[in-house]
């Protein structure tokens, strides 16, 4: 009994693994950025993450045919000197989100955002300003920046 729930979970976790696989490589576009708002249209944050007031978000996103990865950002009263509370997920094809990753990630700022006016970004800044997410070549690994996260299939 123990064995195949074992080859079940390991067989799940394959499939999530291959799916992130799929999108590969990839870098994640800006998708939305929502400033002063008190909850998460998208149910990614929960209402605690809002205990302080108006937060706002940042997402960016990566299309996949096993579902569409989501990296949200949330600038609130958790935010350090330099990164904030962030999370990749899925939006699984039925709509079912699956939490990837939670940590504290280099904070973003969206682009065209009015702080970028008189800002020479060239080189580095500025590919990390456009892409500030991107998933590393096997599809396991979350980059941002510097930092790198594994990412683990968790149902939220």
């Amino acid at each position: 009994m123990r064995r195949t729930f074992l080859c079940v979970a390991t067989l799940a976790l394959a499939a999530a693994l291959a799916t992130t696989a799929r999108a590969a490589g990839g870098e994640f576009t800006f998708k939305v950025g929502r400033r002063d708002v008190a909850a998460d249209p998208d149910g990614i944050w929960k209402a605690g993450a809002f205990s302080a007031g108006k937060a706002s978000l940042y997402e960016y996103e990566l299309l996949a045919p096993g579902g569409d990865l989501i990296v949200s950002q949330i600038w609130n009263g958790d935010c350090a000197a330099a990164t904030c509370p962030t999370r990749l997920v899925r939006i699984e094809p039925d709509g079912h989100v699956v939490l990837l990753i939670d940590d504290m990630m280099q904070q973003v700022i969206p682009p065209n955002d009015p702080r970028f006016n008189g800002f020479p970004l060239k080189g580095p800044q500025a590919a990390f300003a456009q892409h500030p997410f991107r998933l590393s070549a096997d599809g396991a690994t979350l980059i941002n920046g510097d930092f790198r996260f594994s990412i683990r299939r968790r149902t939220r």
